[in-house]
């Protein structure tokens, strides 16, 4: 991942051309030979006609991280903090200090990453001042209305208020930096924040849940909202996975796209009525077709077969008949194109080429009447080329 992200473009681009010295050190790196690198890239850090310092401290604490000379690492992405703050290479070298800490099990660190404390507000400058306008006398004093009629008391409802949330419903996040990890001005972005609730799933998953969710529901940017979840469906939790299933139903239609693929990849037999009961809430083509190839990919030839019957959307519909040979359903394809309208006959005929079907399509070439129709089948049947289709194509000339 690191190499991954190191020559995207933003990186490539922004850099001068590389060193002898730092080519060495990569070369290394690809090696495996984290020792031998970590004193090229001292070397290339301290020379001052270096060209590339702040990646080479990045590497260093990198190959640092490797040789299990955590503190070592640690102390180098502070330097490169402070020497290059502007540097692409921080934001990386900040994920590694993450990970790091989740080896050291510094928890106090990945809260403060998590939940930072929200930075102080810039003070308001004092309003200009404005004249004096003088007093006028007082109106005269009226007299007072004379009280009026007590109301009489309201029924009670029998639905008690919502109770405040108390201090213990929060964790006890840590509001001052670790010494020795952070410096001043660091804040981190949502990246590092959801990378630190992954690291404390595996411990603090009742506190963690609730923070991704609301980043998942609450974030305005759908690349942060759909990170979140992805943490969600990756816990084997049962509230994690209902977190999942309620946002699926409830977020924003991208996030709900990815919450309803997310859901369609976890394990379990109940996943498919899951799905069923997302299918039934929405109203989105998206999130709908979306339900459809997530039950693809499960054999979930029953649930399709009854989108296909009950879908009015014609698109919903012919992407459910189109998959539902896949997922196991050729005899209800076969079944249903002896009925089937015009428009319906070629997902229906899609569908069982992608489930290699020939002996069905074979079955649906006899007797099909419509020569277009018809020889799309016979189309998909030389694109399948089994012994079946060949023997009935050479057949039929």
């Amino acid at each position: 991942m690191i190499f991954a992200l190191a020559l995207s473009p933003q990186f490539v681009q922004a850099r001068p051309a590389e060193s002898k010295r730092m080519e060495r050190a990569k070369d290394l790196i690809a090696d495996e030979q984290w020792a031998r690198a970590v004193d090229e890239l001292k070397a290339a850090a301290a020379d001052p006609k270096e060209p590339n310092k702040a990646e080479a401290l990045f590497w260093l604490a990198h190959s640092q991280n490797q040789t299990r000379d955590l503190a070592a690492a640690v102390e180098t992405i502070r330097r490169l903090e402070q020497d290059y703050p502007r540097s692409p290479w921080v934001k990386l070298a900040q994920s590694l200090r993450i990970e790091i800490a989740q080896r050291l099990q510094r928890t106090d660190f990945l809260w403060y990453t998590a939940v930072p404390p929200v930075p102080p507000a810039l003070p308001t400058p004092a309003p200009a001042p404005t004249a004096v306008t003088p007093a006028l006398p007082a109106p005269p004093a009226k007299t007072p209305p004379p009280p009026a009629a007590p109301k009489p008391a309201k029924a009670s409802t029998g639905v008690p208020k919502p109770a405040a949330p108390t201090p213990e419903a929060f964790p006890a996040f840590p509001m001052t930096p670790p010494p020795a990890w952070v410096v001043e001005g660091y804040f981190p972005d949502m990246d590092q924040r959801i990378q630190a609730l992954a690291r404390l799933m595996a411990t603090d998953a009742p506190k963690v849940i609730p923070i991704l969710k609301s980043i998942a529901l609450e974030s305005s940017n759908a690349k942060e909202g759909r990170r979140a979840l992805i943490v969600l469906a990756q816990s084997d939790r049962p509230e994690a996975r209902e977190t999942v299933i309620d946002v699926a139903k409830t977020g924003p239609e991208p996030i709900r796209v990815t919450a309803v693929r997310e859901l369609g990849r976890l394990n379990g037999p109940a996943i498919v009525d899951d799905l069923m009961e997302v299918y039934a809430a929405t109203a989105s083509e998206s999130v709908k077709t979306q339900v459809v190839t997530s039950l693809a990919q499960r054999d979930a030839a029953p649930a399709l077969f009854k989108i296909v019957q009950s879908e009015k959307d014609h698109r919903v519909r012919d992407a459910a008949i189109m998959t539902l040979g896949e997922a196991g359903g050729r005899k209800q394809l076969t079944m249903m194109y002896a009925k089937a309208a015009a428009d319906t006959k070629r997902p229906i005929i899609v569908g069982l080429f992608n489930a290699q079907a020939d002996e069905e399509l074979i079955q649906i070439a006899e007797k099909e009447k419509d020569p277009a129709a018809r020889e799309e089948i016979l189309a998909r049947l030389r694109l399948l080329g089994t012994p079946k289709a060949k023997a009935y194509l050479d057949g039929h000339r």
